[in-house]
């Protein structure tokens, strides 16, 4: 199944529990737009009551959710434990993810109404996506704009980044580049096109560029001097 196929799931859930018997309808659409590198959800859950004599349905909750391809995502509505309402009011979370690009991964969402920490209805939607996969990126000096290059140290997470724009492309080219190798492996080469270190792409830099990531300071600023090399 192609990745720019839009996948809809809808369920009717009739989970009883004690006295509680109320039906609920799920729906949600999965929209992956690949040309921005994001997906978007879109979710109803409605509770089918009796009225006038006919069943209808009563809006509980109608989520969006704008991610990232390969980011998995979270929503929550509804009353928080410290509401005095939390055990008798519908709480809706949903959690969804769909695939980087080009790579084979798993498509899901699932849609959870509560009241307090009881489920009250669940519906669950999963496909397996089938992608062509993709090669490394190959990154050095010669297509690096080399006085982008810089190193960024998020010490809380033991984590640095290698920030770097391209060079030699239009800024079209630069973003469509950018967002089609999301969560793809790099190889770094230095201007003789030795290959001196690898990384992983988890990020756009200025919607022209790529944020590598790396476990420690002293590895990313040796990729980064080998990108800073004159050419």
């Amino acid at each position: 199944m192609k990745q720019s196929q839009i996948l809809i799931i809808a369920a009717a859930s009739f989970l009883s529990h004690a006295a509680l018997a109320v039906p609920y309808l799920t729906e949600a659409t999965i929209t992956p737009m690949p040309d921005n590198g994001q997906y978007q959800v879109d979710v109803r859950v409605s509770r089918l009551i009796q009225q006038d004599g006919k069943q209808v349905e009563e809006l509980v909750a109608r989520p969006r959710i704008l991610s990232g391809l390969g980011c998995p995502a979270e929503f929550y509505q509804g009353p928080q434990p410290a509401n005095p309402d939390y055990r008798n009011k519908d709480n809706v979370s949903v959690d969804v993810s769909w695939p980087y690009p080009k790579e084979s991964g798993l498509a899901f969402c699932t849609v959870i109404v509560k009241h307090g920490d009881k489920m009250v209805s669940e519906s669950k939607f999963q496909l397996k996506i089938t992608g062509p996969g993709r090669a490394p990126l190959v990154l050095s000096p010669r297509n690096v704009d080399g006085k982008s290059v810089r190193v960024v140290t998020d010490k809380p997470r033991f984590r640095s980044y290698v920030l770097l724009e391209f060079d030699g492309k239009t800024q079209e080219e630069a973003k469509a580049m950018a967002i089609e190798n999301l969560g793809n492996k790099v190889q770094i080469q230095d201007a003789s096109g030795h290959v001196v270190g690898d990384g992983v792409i988890t990020g756009t830099y200025k919607d022209i560029g790529l944020a590598l990531s790396y476990n420690s300071e002293d590895e990313a600023k040796q990729v980064a001097s080998a990108l800073e090399e004159t050419k």
